[in-house]
């Protein structure tokens, strides 16, 4: 078997973040202060910070460094943890009185500290990628099943050197004529004890059915890590987890990182924030003069109230500026363009996106997002989940008042039905990676969107 040094990755990884951490909080403070900065209080203080420390690592994953681990999630976690580590770090001196850096050095200390950080975790990335692609800590893996994922992981295995892994082939039934293949049924005891097998990928649809109690009694003789490789091509989603409901193992599937608590937790935070900036700053003002302009004119309300799909499923108000006149095809009918039932001033509220302003307050209610799928009129919901693939995956989340979708140019009219498909694809892949980072980068980009101006506004 190859040396295993994998088990000391996550000790070395927190010894580095609490090195820095006591470095800067710690040290730094002793160094720069005239105030007894070891007293029993200050002792009581740094070890409350490498307790949270350790507490946000455990709580967001951070210590579970695996070989397919990539930079994007690493700079991720961190970052959110920074954020959650600054708030429950000011929490303590709200509780606690405390002579601490003054407030213009901490806000110069978190940066330092969260760069440090970073520069340290790729290091250590780069530092075992280097130890891998040099033929350490590697990990001999055999493929049993033939199907096209056999082919895929094979090549995954086989072009990505830097994760420590060796495929030494796949095991079939000999009929299939396979090119990598090292041998069939019959011959896996003798590949694992010859080929020195640490890790079994077991492709579950490749195995004929009277094949695996011979090939799961063959495997149970040995010390491997088996991993299976289920069919789950008909769904999108990408993390799943095995639960146990007594005895019986039970795959629960996650629809993406928002089905974890301090994910909602912080998209809720950040909606929040969002939708009270807009609702102070914006509609405070904007809604009077909207409510003396309709006053004059029509006198048909301010505000346009529709039902709308949300989250699981449930049905919502949703609320914007009234863009049209009132009519008996505003439930099942998009607008359009040259669409008569908009009015003049409908127009401009359309084409610069005001009339959805509104929807913070949704947001602020928490039956929105600011970020999210576009959610649909009650008839299209019922139409679409018949003909799209993963349409009803959209609802796994709350709607949102922009997406990946809309930035990307598909929004408002549906002429043909690859509109509604490409826009789906966009919003699976939202709620598939979402992140933080993700939500701000579509913000910014829509009010750059917005700026420029869409002509599909109308």
């Amino acid at each position: 078997m190859a040396q295993r040094y994998s088990k000391y990755i996550p000790f070395i990884s927190l010894t580095g973040d609490y090195m820095l951490l006591n470095l800067i909080f710690v040290f730094g403070f002793w160094f720069v202060s005239d105030i007894p900065a070891f007293s029993a209080k200050y002792v009581l203080f740094y070890l409350y910070l490498n307790i949270v420390w350790l507490v946000l690592v455990i709580l967001f994953g951070a210590f579970r460094i695996k070989r397919n681990t990539h930079k994007k999630a690493i700079l991720i976690t961190y970052f959110q943890i920074i954020i959650f580590f600054f708030f429950l770090f000011l929490m303590y001196f709200q509780v606690v009185s405390l002579t601490y850096f003054p407030r213009d050095k901490i806000n110069f200390l978190f940066p330092v500290f969260f760069a440090l950080l970073i520069v340290w975790k790729f290091v250590l990335y780069y530092l075992f990628l280097y130890y891998r692609k040099w033929g350490y800590n590697y990990r001999n893996v055999i493929i049993i099943g033939h199907t096209p994922k056999s082919s895929q992981l094979f090549s995954y295995f086989s072009s990505d050197k830097w994760n420590g892994y060796r495929c030494l082939g796949i095991v079939c039934d000999p009929a299939d004529g396979l090119k990598n293949s090292i041998g069939g049924w019959e011959d896996l005891a003798a590949i694992i004890l010859n080929q020195s097998v640490d890790e079994v990928y077991l492709v579950w649809d490749g195995i004929p059915k009277e094949k695996l109690s011979t090939i799961t009694e063959t495997l149970l003789k040995f010390p491997l890590n088996v991993r299976i490789v289920p069919d789950l091509s008909y769904l999108s989603y990408k993390t799943i987890e095995l639960t146990n409901y007594g005895t019986i193992p039970v795959i629960e599937i996650h629809p993406g990182p928002l089905s974890y608590l301090h994910n909602k937790l912080l998209k809720r935070f950040f909606d929040l924030i969002v939708s009270s900036i807009i609702i102070i700053s914006v509609l405070s003002w904007l809604t009077p003069i909207l409510f003396l302009i309709n006053l004059f004119t029509d006198r048909k309300g301010v505000f346009f109230l529709q039902k709308r799909t949300s989250f699981e499923g449930r049905v919502f108000l949703i609320l914007k500026y009234r863009s049209m006149k009132i009519n008996n095809q505003a439930d099942y009918r998009k607008a359009s363009e040259q669409d008569e039932r908009v009015t003049v001033i409908g127009k401009f509220l359309r084409k610069t996106s005001i009339d959805e302003l509104p929807q913070f307050i949704n947001v602020f209610l928490g039956q929105m997002s600011v970020i999210g799928p576009r959610p649909h009129m009650l008839k299209h919901t019922d139409e679409y989940r018949k003909i799209v693939k993963h349409f009803m995956l959209r609802h796994t989340v709350k709607p949102g008042i922009t997406g990946l979708a809309q930035i990307n140019g598909y929004r408002g009219e549906i002429k043909k039905p690859e509109d509604i498909k490409h826009r789906v694809e966009l919003d699976v892949q939202y709620i598939e990676n979402w992140s933080l980072a993700l939500d701000l980068k579509i913000l910014l980009f829509t009010f750059w969107v917005l700026l420029k101006g869409q002509k599909e506004a109308y």
